[in-house]
C-alpha cells in the first residue's frame, strides 16, 4: 500500500507540475500573439516526432526490464521447482539417508528465504555460502550407495533435479545483476524531458483544452517512467519477485 502511494503521490507531483507550466505557457503564448508572433509550424511537426521517436524509446525500456524480469521468474520457479523435486524424491531412500537429503534442502532454501533474498533486492553480491548449501544437498545424495533398482531410479532423478537447480541458480545470480544501462536511463529521462517541454513551448492555443491535454500526457509518461523503475529490480521493489517458492519446498513431502 506505501508502495502505492508513493506511485500516485509521483504521478499527482509531475501533473500539478505540467499544469502550472501550461498555465504559464499559456500567458506567454497570448501576449506574444498579442505581439504579433507567427506560429512555427515546422517546430510543431518537429515536437511530434520527438514524440514518435520517445515512444519508441520508452517502449523498448518497457520491454527489456520486463524480459529480465520474466527471466528472473522462471529461473526462480525453475530453482525452487527443482529443490522441491528432491526434498520429494527423498521419499524414496532409507531413513537416515532421506532425513539428510531432506535437511540439506531444507537449509538451502531457509538461506535462499533469509540471508540471499534481501540482498538480492538490493542488488548486492551473494557471495558463495549459497553454492556451499547447494553442494550439501548434492552431498546429501552422493554420500548414499542405491542396492535396488528402484533406489538407483530416485539417485538419478534427484541428480537430474540438482542439475536443473545448479543451473536456475547461475540464471537467478546473472537476473539479480542485470538492469537497465545508464545511456538508456539518460535517454528515457532527457527524452521524456524534452518530450513535454516542447510540448509546452508549442502546444494548443486553447489553454484550457491543452491543460487537459498536457497534464494526461504527463500523468502518462510519469506513470510509465516509475513503471520502468520498479521493473527494473526484478527481486526487489513493489513489483519485486517473491521468496514464497522456496518456503514451499516441503510442501507435499
Amino acid at each position: 500500500m506505501e508502495h502505492v502511494i508513493a506511485v500516485i503521490g509521483i504521478v499527482v507531483g509531475f501533473v500539478v507540475v505540467a499544469g502550472g507550466a501550461v498555465l504559464l505557457n499559456g500567458r506567454r503564448a497570448r501576449r506574444s500573439a498579442r505581439e504579433g508572433e507567427v506560429r512555427d509550424d515546422t517546430a510543431e511537426y518537429l515536437t511530434m516526432m520527438v514524440g514518435v521517436l520517445y515512444a519508441l524509446v520508452l517502449g523498448l525500456a518497457l520491454v527489456t526490464v520486463w524480459e529480465a524480469k520474466s527471466d528472473a521468474d522462471t529461473n526462480l520457479s525453475a530453482e525452487a521447482g527443482a529443490l522441491h523435486q528432491t526434498y520429494l524424491l527423498a521419499d524414496g531412500l532409507p531413513p537416515a539417508a532421506a532425513q539428510r537429503a531432506r535437511a540439506a534442502a531444507d537449509t538451502y532454501a531457509a538461506y535462499v528465504r533469509n540471508d540471499e533474498w534481501p540482498l538480492m533486492a538490493q542488488g548486492k553480491p551473494l557471495g558463495t555460502r549459497g553454492w556451499t548449501l547447494l553442494h550439501d544437498v548434492q552431498n546429501a545424495w552422493t554420500s548414499f550407495e542405491p542396492t535396488t533398482n528402484a533406489q538407483q531410479q530416485v539417485d538419478q532423478l534427484a541428480f537430474g533435479q540438482i542439475s536443473v537447480a545448479y543451473q536456475a541458480r547461475h540464471g537467478r545470480e546473472a537476473d539479480g545483476r542485470r538492469g537497465m544501462s545508464g545511456v538508456m536511463w539518460f535517454g528515457l529521462l532527457a527524452g521524456g524531458a524534452l518530450t513535454l517541454g516542447l510540448m509546452f513551448l508549442f502546444g494548443i492555443e486553447r489553454t484550457g483544452t491543452h491543460l487537459v491535454l498536457a497534464m494526461g500526457f504527463t500523468s502518462l509518461i510519469a506513470f510509465m517512467v516509475v513503471l520502468v523503475y520498479a521493473l527494473n529490480s526484478p527481486f526487489g521493489g513493489p513489483l519485486g519477485l517473491s521468496p514464497v517458492p522456496f518456503a514451499d519446498v516441503a510442501v507435499g513431502g
